[in-house]
C-alpha cells in the first residue's frame, strides 16, 4: 500500500497505464482478500479444524473472548465477503443484483489485532510463560527467509532462547506452580549424586546455584567441574 501511494499521481490516465502500479494494486487486493478469508476461517464454529472455537473447546477457556471475536467478524461482514466475493464468487444473473462488500482497512487491522491477542492468550495457557518470549523471538526472525513463514510459526514452541531468557522462564514457571524440576542421578566430578534438572530449558541446580547449560537434554550421565588443570564444564 505504501509503494502504491508513492507511485500514484494526480493524472488518472497516467496511473491507469502504469503497469507497476497496476501490479501493486492487484497484489494489495489479493492480500486483502486473503486476510479477510483467513480471519473468517478462524471465526468459524468448527470442531477438528484450526479455529478459535476448537481451541477454546480443547483448552476449556476463552469462551467470552472467542465469542467477541466471532461477533466482530460477523458484524463487519468478513464471512459474508468471503462467501460472496472470495472463496465462492457469486454471479447473479442480473447486473443490478451484483453487490460490492467493502471492509474498511481499519476494521481489518482491528480484526488482526484481536486474532493475535487471542493467539497469544492461547499460547500462554498451552505453553506457559515461555510463550511471550517465543513470540518475541518469532517477531525478531519473521523477516528472515531461512524457513517459509508457515514453517517458522510451527517451529515457534521449539525456538532455543538465550541463557538469560531461559532463566526468567524457569523463575516464572515456578511462580505459576508448574512442574519444572526432575530429580536426576548423575556423577558430579566422579561422585554419584541426585540433582534437580530441567532438561527442556537446559538447566540444573547444584547446591543452591542455578546453572543454565548451552543445550537441552533428556538425561545427564556426568558433570565435570573445572579444576586447576581443566577449566571446561562437560555435561
Amino acid at each position: 500500500m505504501v509503494e502504491t501511494n508513492k507511485l500514484q499521481t494526480l493524472d488518472i490516465e497516467k496511473d491507469l497505464n502504469n503497469p507497476q502500479l497496476s501490479m501493486l494494486s492487484v497484489l494489495v487486493d489479493k492480500l486483502n482478500d486473503e486476510i479477510v478469508a483467513r480471519l473468517s476461517e478462524l471465526a468459524e464454529q468448527k470442531v477438528g479444524r484450526l479455529t478459535f472455537h476448537f481451541a477454546g473447546i480443547k483448552l476449556d477457556a476463552f469462551e467470552n473472548e472467542i465469542k467477541e471475536f466471532e461477533d466482530f467478524i460477523e458484524k463487519n461482514r468478513f464471512r459474508e465477503k468471503r462467501n460472496y466475493d472470495i472463496s465462492h464468487k457469486e454471479l447473479p444473473e442480473k447486473w443490478s443484483d451484483h453487490k460490492s462488500i467493502n471492509i474498511p482497512y481499519s476494521k481489518i487491522v482491528v480484526a488482526i489485532a484481536k486474532a493475535l491477542e487471542l493467539m497469544k492468550k492461547i499460547d500462554d495457557v498451552f505453553l506457559g510463560p515461555s510463550a511471550k518470549y517465543l513470540w518475541q523471538e518469532m517477531r525478531r526472525k519473521r523477516y528472515k527467509s531461512t524457513y517459509p513463514v508457515r514453517v517458522s510459526y510451527m517451529l515457534l514452541p521449539y525456538f532455543w532462547l538465550s541463557h538469560d531468557i531461559r532463566g526468567k522462564i524457569i523463575q516464572e514457571e515456578m511462580k505459576r506452580g508448574m512442574k519444572v524440576w526432575d530429580d536426576m542421578k548423575v556423577k558430579v566430578n566422579g561422585v554419584e549424586t541426585t540433582i534437580k534438572a530441567c532438561g527442556k530449558w537446559g538447566a540444573i541446580i547444584l547446591g543452591r546455584q542455578l546453572m543454565i547449560l548451552d543445550e537441552s537434554f533428556v538425561e545427564l550421565s556426568e558433570i565435570s567441574f573445572p579444576t586447576k588443570q581443566d577449566d571446561s564444564i562437560n555435561g
